[in-house]
């Protein structure tokens, strides 16, 4: 079914209308009005001989209004504007031309981000039209609006959210097409807003002394781009890991995950592969009852490679994972990749700081095995309404690869974020 979005505007319109006159009859009124503002600066280097040092400065606005209930419907609406501020010393991912920069993929625009029909019933929601879709917490390992970039990316779709009961939430969604957050001017049409025939369903127990436990299926069929369609079936739980009376006092939280995939429109390639992670995180207040802040984990994420094909996730919110430096965005190696990291987080002086150390491999059976390794850096601050933040990425490349992978990057982005 196609989601046609001249139709679903004339039904919010007419939604809105509706709504508004049940609002003026009414004592009460649900409407609900917002407006983001966000303001970053990067400095971008890459290390390369071919490019320049890029510095961005950029500004977003996003503003959206949920329109009031007309019995179990309403209307929502977002839209965001983009501003490189005419400062173009960038490459913004393809549409500004500037090539000869670094990459920092937040070009200018303006788009109608969400415009959708809503039903909300007591255990189910039904949401159709354009709209945001995320699937689990940030960052989202399969679906995610990819809320670092300044540009969201947004989906055509139905939605059906039910919830049986107080332990069971099951998301489904219809995916039609997906506007990728290099934004609607970029100049190849199958990169900004590619067809989909999207199956995506995701269910969430909550298991009593253990935790939570996901299962997922994804069904994603490329219109324009075959190569990564993927079938993807899998299961994740997390839930606390250490128990108090035979474990030293200890406290934390544990996370495993595993997942196959399998390439469609290959009749060559029957494989299936896989992708797994393994975290083991540890309360700093355990070893100093004085400070509940703190946290360290060890953890170990792999998306196997065959040498012709890799796990793909490129509905994913991709910058939280495999670095900042975004060495591995584009995609995943053909020979596979996987990450070891060392998370330290703590909450000092009023700040919330958060240091990553990585360590990028191949999958086993391939040579060189060593992409490089990096460190990330983030502190958090809020100020009234006024939110900052620091943030560090740098990558060291193995002499072992002459491609991108070989190549040294540091970034630095210092951001304010604000509630009009």
């Amino acid at each position: 079914m196609r989601i046609g979005i001249a139709s679903i505007v004339s039904l919010l319109i007419s939604t809105m209308v509706l709504a508004e006159e049940e609002c003026l009859s009414s004592e009460t009124c649900d409407d609900h009005y917002s407006a983001e503002a966000r303001i970053r600066y990067g400095n971008i280097n890459d290390h390369d001989d071919n490019t320049k040092n890029a510095n961005t400065l950029t500004g977003r606005l996003l503003l959206s209004l949920r329109t009031p209930q007309l019995g179990n419907f309403n209307a929502v609406f977002a839209a965001e504007h983009v501003n490189d501020f005419g400062i173009h010393t960038y490459n913004d991912g393809g549409t500004n031309g500037q090539f000869e920069y670094a990459t920092e993929a937040d070009p200018s625009g303006t788009e109608m981000d969400e415009a959708y029909l809503q039903y909300r019933g007591e255990k189910m929601q039904i949401r159709w039209g354009r709209q945001y879709i995320n699937h689990g917490a940030l960052p989202q390992r399969f679906i995610g609006t990819a809320a670092w970039r300044q540009n969201k990316q947004t989906f055509d779709a139905i939605t059906i959210n039910v919830n049986p009961n107080e332990k069971l939430s099951i998301e489904g969604a219809v995916l039609e097409k997906v506007y990728r957050v290099i934004g609607r001017d970029h100049p190849n049409r199958a990169a900004r807003e590619p067809d989909l025939d999207g199956l995506a369903l995701q269910a969430t127990y909550e298991v009593p002394k253990f935790g939570r436990v996901t299962g997922y299926v994804y069904d994603l069929d490329y219109v324009d781009n075959p190569s990564l369609s993927r079938f993807t079936y899998g299961v994740e739980g997390s839930g606390p890991c250490f128990d108090d009376d035979a474990n030293f006092g200890w406290e934390g939280t544990c996370t495993a995950a595993i997942a196959g995939q399998s390439v469609d429109h290959d009749p060559y390639d029957s494989d299936t592969l896989l992708y797994i992670y393994v975290s083991l995180g540890v309360d700093f207040s355990n070893f100093d009852k004085d400070n509940e802040t703190g946290s360290v984990a060890f953890a170990i994420s792999g998306l196997e490679g065959d040498g012709f094909n890799s796990f793909k996730t490129p509905l994913a919110a991709l910058h939280g994972f495999a670095g900042w430096a975004d060495k591995f965005l584009a995609h995943t190696p053909d020979t596979g990749l996987t990450d070891f990291q060392i998370v330290l987080e703590e909450r000092f002086a009023g700040w919330d700081w958060k240091a990553v150390f990585h360590r990028y491999m191949t999958s086993h059976q391939f040579e060189p095995k060593h992409f490089g390794s990096e460190l990330d850096f983030v502190a958090s601050r809020t100020f009234g309404k006024y939110t900052w933040l620091f943030k560090f990425a740098n990558y060291q490349g193995s002499d072992d690869y002459a491609n991108a992978y070989g190549r040294d990057a540091t970034k630095i982005w210092t951001q304010v974020s604000f509630n009009l």
